[in-house]
């Protein structure tokens, strides 16, 4: 084992340890694609660790340009925002440096030249985003704090590795997406997007199972300093388990509801409900309905657009399955 690693596993607390393995699950088993549940966890793996007052991620889409797609100032969320830099401030040192920034660098000079929130700044962090491949700078990470001498260098550690972890999700994301291409042509595949409510739910209810084994896995020390941090934990642990529940009691409700199949059909009119049966029973032609109900084919072919339309269709194939899932006991002509 290198000193580096040796430094940087020794170095932080049994603490700082349960912290940042929370954030990991959360990261790990967030949906592809859902940033803001991964900025979300990096924020909160901070804040549980130091006083923040601001968090953002900002990304770089150009020399001088900087995407803000997530800031929490004070706790409130700020909307996302597109800023320009010049060659001397925060942004452009992190771009051309790929280096950690400390307020106490430069006494906060280059942080006071950015984005302000309108309060003093005495202690700033910053991160860069780096691609664990190819080292590019993909953006940066920050905290900021109106008291001086907030962040000390585990702080400084822990970031550092939210940085790389964060980033490490999202090139699975682009390397995912890019090398499969699984849902360019049929969207409709992506398992990511629920179809339904029972779906929906599915997915509400692996999402809060995540955030449960996050709040159980953090261990606060009992001492009378973190007495209300306890406290509120608890309160988080207990709040997870009735919502668990009352999700629990809604997907059985959903699924009593789905056992029986909704009658689509009872859009149709009279005729356009007797069409859809003989072309499921009968297999009849536009021609042979039209003989055999007396009236134009002209006539036929609007009624048949009109059922396709109502039952959510394009092709006249899928009537007879249509037609099968509701009136099971119809005896369907093979088409």
């Amino acid at each position: 084992m290198t000193d580096a690693r040796a430094h940087s596993a020794e170095s932080f607390s049994p603490f700082a340890v349960s912290v940042l393995r929370a954030a990991d699950r959360r990261l790990r088993f967030c949906d592809r694609g859902d940033m803001i549940t991964r900025y979300a966890a990096c924020r909160a793996a901070m804040c549980a660790l130091t006083q923040v007052d601001t968090f953002y991620i900002g990304h770089y889409i150009g020399p001088t340009t900087l995407s803000i797609p997530y800031c929490v100032d004070n706790k409130q969320f700020l909307s996302a925002d597109v800023q320009q830099f010049g060659p001397n401030g925060l942004s452009e040192y992190i771009r051309s440096t790929g280096q950690q920034y400390r307020y106490k660098q430069d006494d906060g000079r280059r942080a006071r030249m950015g984005w302000s929130s309108g309060r003093p700044i005495l202690d700033v962090l910053v991160v860069p985003l780096r691609h664990p491949e190819s080292g590019e700078i993909l953006g940066m990470m920050c905290v900021e704090n109106s008291t001086a001498d907030t962040f000390d260098g585990e702080t400084a550690r822990a970031m550092e590795w939210l940085g790389r972890a964060l980033v490490w999700e999202m090139t699975q994301d682009r390397s995912f997406a890019d090398d499969l291409g699984l849902y360019e042509l049929y969207p409709e595949l992506d398992s990511t997007q629920p179809r339904d409510e029972a779906e929906m739910l599915r997915t509400l209810t692996a999402e809060l199972e995540r955030m449960r084994l996050a709040l159980h896995a953090i261990e606060l020390p009992d001492t009378a300093e973190l007495v209300e941090q306890r406290s509120a934990l608890d309160e988080a642990r207990a709040s997870g388990e009735r919502l668990h529940l009352r999700l629990a009691d809604a997907m059985q409700t959903v699924r009593i509801e789905q056992t029986t199949p909704k009658d689509i059909t009872a859009g149709l009119t009279t005729r356009e409900l007797e069409i859809a049966m003989l072309i499921a029973v009968d297999g009849l032609s536009n021609r042979q309905l039209a003989t055999r109900l007396f009236i134009s084919e002209k006539t036929v072919k609007v009624h048949v657009g009109n059922v396709l339309r109502k039952l959510g269709i394009s092709q006249r194939s899928a009537i007879p399955y249509i037609i099968g899932s509701i009136h099971p006991s119809a005896t369907l002509k093979e088409q």
